[in-house]
């Protein structure tokens, strides 16, 4: 074909046969090829699906090309796109974050339907900031404390929570690790979705993910797959005030060990496994035993400015 042959339908049939010689062929790739190339002419999947004759620019198939070589490749679309819809925005991702998913989805809707009004959340690795992010836009009436020990992840959360308009009075992003980011502060929340896949266990994750996504992020410790669980859970009795509630999401081999954490664990009751959309127990479920606030803790915005 000549340069002005080239056009959305035969393009995309190229690609196809391309990836499909690599064995990554398929219903799900022609939907990710037309994702990308939507991307590339700036327009939708349904325009590009009805624009098979439309010709495309030199310029529009080596951006094309680009993002075939990477799919070709076994990335996953998000970071091929730099972007992924979660509760009905769309985040920008990239290597340095988990790819936000459905099932963490399941754990902002527990915590939106659950945390009294007024609520200050305590959000620790948060990644992309798609939950804190999500839980301030959703109620104005919350104050979130996000943090990642990850500057790279920083960054892309403070960006996206730039972008979708995140209130900066109520949404403070700081770097640590699990509660040492709250330097003594306490909250009436935590809500977080930490590694918990067993790195004795790998074949519980997708190949793609194992390739592409950040290990720190996914995989417990090889020692003790509940070792940021154990964390979180033993901080609540000095992080969350009396009456205040746990929502974790975790894998379907971790979460009844992390549920007899709970259970053990002396400043918690009210212990409960909440399911994902498929059915599958997901969401771990508890509250810091006592009724009341303590009227003396510092508020999530009450830190040192210079801290930020």
């Amino acid at each position: 074909m000549t340069g002005n042959d080239w056009t959305v339908g035969s393009v995309l049939e190229a690609a196809e046969r391309w990836l499909a010689e690599r064995g990554r062929g398929g219903a799900r790739r022609r939907s990710d090829l037309c994702s990308c190339l939507a991307a590339v002419c700036g327009t939708d999947r349904l325009r590009v699906l009805m624009d098979h004759e439309r010709p495309l620019g030199e310029a529009e198939r080596a951006s094309f090309r680009g993002m075939v070589r990477r799919l070709g490749e076994g990335e996953p679309l998000a970071y091929v796109l730099g972007r992924r819809s979660f509760h009905g925005r769309v985040f920008e991702v990239d290597p340095s974050v988990l790819i936000p998913r459905p099932e963490t989805e399941c754990l902002v809707e527990a915590a939106l339907a659950s945390l009294p009004e007024g609520s200050r959340v305590f959000e620790p690795g948060t990644g992309s900031g798609c939950i804190a992010v999500s839980l301030v836009l959703e109620r104005p009436d919350l104050e979130v404390l996000a943090s990642d020990l990850s500057p790279e992840a920083l960054a892309l959360a403070r960006r996206n929570a730039r972008t979708l308009g995140a209130p900066k009075d109520r949404l403070v992003f700081r770097r640590g690790d699990w509660w040492e980011a709250a330097r003594g502060e306490r909250f009436d929340a935590l809500v977080s979705n930490p590694p918990y896949v067993d790195p004795r266990r790998p074949e519980l994750c997708d190949p793609e993910v194992l390739a592409f996504e950040p290990a720190e992020a996914l995989f417990a410790s090889a020692g003790d797959p509940l070792a940021a669980v154990r964390t979180l859970l033993e901080g609540c009795g000095r992080g969350l005030n009396p009456g205040g509630l746990v929502f974790l999401e975790l894998g379907i081999d971790t979460i009844e060990g992390a549920r007899l954490l709970a259970e053990e664990c002396g400043s918690l009751e009210e212990v409960r496994v909440l399911p994902d959309l498929g059915g599958r127990p997901r969401i771990l479920r508890a509250r810091r035993k006592g009724s009341s606030p303590d009227p003396g803790a510092p508020r999530t915005g009450d830190q040192d400015p210079s801290a930020l």
